[in-house]
């Protein structure tokens, strides 16, 4: 689940949670809130709560406010069980962002971004204003793509926008996708954002 807005991520955990007639605390249930540290030893705690049977609930659930606070030691530990929930089980991972998650965590998730809706008002919206550029570009030739990203004022945003606009085409797109992650964790290393761009272009699919 992800959101910018962790008032939006929490709102939308209790909807679920109210549908499951379940409250935090209970028993069958492990949270970690925002600011909880989520290393190693809490990624052993998740995998021995899901190896344990439902004490009064259907199966057992986890749920990160923040799952963007996992170590990569700890996202690699639960891989497996992301890959084997137990029957009945829940395992809800929010993040601000999904670029602190590796590729192999996100293509065992089911993802959901909250509708801009849901975000609280002063919150950021999504940008959408390079949405018809991006939709030219699909069928425009490399040497169109580059020539535009030469033009370009404003790459961040545009970056942005990319990755929004292909989120909401993951289970067609998901390769590329993969590489907007690794495009984004190369932006915020300051990472020349005309080299992403271009690398971007070349990589970027036609005619979706």
């Amino acid at each position: 689940m992800i959101s910018s807005s962790l008032k939006a991520r929490v709102e939308e955990i209790s909807k679920i949670l109210s549908l499951l007639k379940l409250k935090n605390p209970h028993p069958d249930l492990l949270y970690f809130s925002s600011d909880s540290k989520l290393g190693i030893e809490q990624a052993r705690k998740i995998k021995e709560h899901f190896s344990l049977k439902p004490y009064s609930a259907k199966g057992r659930g986890v749920i990160l406010e923040n799952a963007s606070e996992l170590t990569i030691e700890a996202q690699n530990a639960l891989l497996k069980t992301l890959e084997e929930l137990p029957k009945n089980a829940l395992f809800i991972l929010c993040a601000n962002s999904d670029s602190k998650l590796l590729p192999t965590v996100l293509s065992r998730c089911q993802i959901e971004h909250l509708s801009t809706t849901n975000l609280p008002s002063g919150d950021p919206l999504p940008t959408t204003n390079y949405l018809e550029d991006i939709e030219k570009l699909l069928d425009s030739t490399i040497e169109e793509r580059f020539e535009y990203i030469e033009k370009l004022k404003d790459r961040e945003e545009f970056l942005q926008s990319l990755i929004i606009f292909f989120h909401k085409k993951l289970p067609s797109n998901a390769e590329f996708t993969k590489e907007l992650l690794q495009a984004e964790e190369w932006a915020n290393q300051n990472v020349n954002l005309r080299a992403i761009l271009e690398y971007l272009m070349l990589v970027m699919p036609n005619n979706l």
